[in-house]
């Protein structure tokens, strides 16, 4: 296996790190108590924290490297994030994620791909919350939702302190007076879900990434204008 190949290269002293906390769990409460699951679980979380298993693998990459069923390889990375994962990282995840969402054909949808089988879980919460129902439309690593309820969760997570500067500026380019930010959200997902045939909307599609990011940085709201002019 190429994951036993790699132990080589490794470092003595981390391994040592990482063996004794390997036994100090599995000594607790007492030797050998530890059921099959749990000591699979835990030996995974010691792959990763040793980078022989990446932090936020695909699931392909665990098929291969362990030899498991996708079922299994999912179970693995849900129970390992469930039981590492603060808040915090979620929503870090969270958003790297929605700043490059997925336009889709079907019925206007926009979609997310996501790896992380606890995010899926996350977000679902998430939605329901902001009084988004999920349509039951998640596969194993893509989410689509409704562009309503993607610009609430888009929207939930702009700094509030940016969120009334942000309209001003939308509304500067071009954006209705009259319209709240989720509005002003909703009309420049719309033109670019329709495949935005003009150059404006081209440049955006193809590096939107570097353009929705600009939303949730505080030190970078003046290039939302300079970026999205021309999109209404």
């Amino acid at each position: 296996m190429k994951l036993i190949d790699k132990i080589d290269s490794l470092n003595s002293d981390d391994i040592k790190v990482v063996f004794k906390e390997l036994i100090k769990d599995y000594f607790s409460p007492a030797f050998g108590s530890i059921s099959k699951r749990d000591l699979d679980i835990l030996l995974f979380i010691k792959l990763q924290k040793l980078k022989l298993i990446s932090e936020n693998p695909e699931i392909y990459e665990l098929i291969s490297e362990l030899r498991v069923t996708r079922a299994k390889a999912r179970s693995l990375l849900y129970e390992s994030k469930l039981r590492q994962s603060t808040t915090k990282q979620l929503d870090e995840e969270l958003i790297e994620i929605i700043t490059n969402p997925i336009f889709l054909k079907d019925n206007d949808k926009i979609g997310l791909e996501i790896g992380n089988p606890y995010l899926i879980d996350y977000i679902k919460d998430k939605l329901k919350k902001l009084n988004h129902i999920t349509d039951g439309s998640f596969s194993p690593e893509l989410i689509k939702l409704t562009p309503e309820a993607f610009v609430a969760l888009f929207e939930s997570y702009v700094p509030n302190e940016s969120k009334s500067e942000i309209l001003k500026i939308l509304i500067s380019i071009g954006a209705n007076e009259d319209t709240s930010l989720k509005g002003a959200l909703k009309g420049i997902f719309k033109k670019l879900g329709s495949k935005i045939a003009d150059k404006v909307g081209e440049e955006i599609g193809e590096n939107i990434v570097d353009y929705l990011s600009l939303f949730f940085k505080t030190d970078r709201m003046n290039l939302i204008k300079e970026k999205f002019i021309g999109i209404f």
